[in-house]
């Protein structure tokens, strides 16, 4: 089971992920149907700058809209799937690792650990 821990000054919670969540989670993002989905709200969404648009808004949408068709096209490949599969087996490998222990200027803390 992973285990995600933040701090922050008001709260400090923990979510416990167990890596049949994680297994169904990249299920569904490798899925046919979330990709076709994907597809076509960038389809639908690709006409949508308007006169009221500032030069920031369209290079943000456009870097955004370029990460999220960089994802599309590395989980169209079953090579991806397999790997994210296996990934998946060696963390449950790897008890008590540490994977992220961060700590930010404002107090916040993140650990992530296997």
């Amino acid at each position: 089971m992973m285990i995600v821990r933040v701090k922050s000054k008001d709260h400090a919670f923990t979510i416990p992920v167990p890596y049949a969540v994680l297994r169904m989670g990249s299920g569904i993002l490798t899925s046919n149907l979330v990709q076709r989905k994907m597809k076509d709200w960038l389809n639908k969404h690709d006409g949508h700058a308007g006169g009221h648009t500032s030069r920031k808004h369209d290079f943000d949408s456009d870097s955004s809209r370029f990460g999220i068709e960089l994802v599309l096209s590395i989980l169209e490949n079953r090579s991806t799937k397999q790997a994210i599969r296996q990934l998946i087996k060696e963390l449950q490998r790897c008890k008590g690792t540490v994977l992220v222990d961060v700590k930010a200027q404002d107090g916040t803390e993140v650990l992530i650990k296997l």
